[in-house]
């Protein structure tokens, strides 16, 4: 249960730092006659010292709690324990995702429909990488739950 709460909380920190990365990545931008110049923020650079330490926190803990090299799976999957767990986690999972994607959908519709209205400049891209950084977030939690659950049964 370890790796794979290990696993989520990995998965969720770098959904979120991408999700920030992608909505700030300058501070102040100055457009010029030959192009543009900017500052960049904190974190883009947080997300390339994440994707750096991960892989060598994941590789010192595996060693110290001895994980299977095979895989992601905390027990072996040719156990059916570990694919019935592996199973609902994803297919809750999988229930999260598709059902937060039709919300998305129907959020940006109607963003830009009453932006309309409102003769406010919304930017789609905002609220669409936001949106998707929550949804990610969301759906690795709920993997997380359940598969917990599952394993505990």
């Amino acid at each position: 249960m370890k790796k794979t709460i290990f696993i989520s909380v990995g998965n969720t920190i770098l959904f979120l730092l991408f999700g920030l990365a992608f909505l700030f990545p300058f501070s102040e931008i100055h457009l010029e006659n030959t192009g543009f110049s900017g500052t960049i923020t904190i974190y883009p650079i947080l997300l390339v010292i994440y994707l750096v330490i991960y892989p060598v926190v994941y590789y010192v803990l595996g060693k110290i709690l001895k994980w299977s090299k095979k895989g992601s799976s905390e027990l072996t999957f040719s156990d059916e324990r570990e694919k019935v767990i592996v199973s609902e986690a994803a297919k809750t999972s999988y229930k999260i995702l598709v059902g937060g994607l039709i919300i998305i959908i129907a959020i940006i519709g109607g963003v830009q429909f009453f932006s309309l209205f409102t003769h406010e400049n919304i930017s789609i891209y905002i609220v669409s990488v936001l949106l998707l950084t929550i949804l990610l977030v969301i759906s690795t939690v709920v993997y997380c739950i359940k598969w917990c659950l599952e394993y505990r049964k």
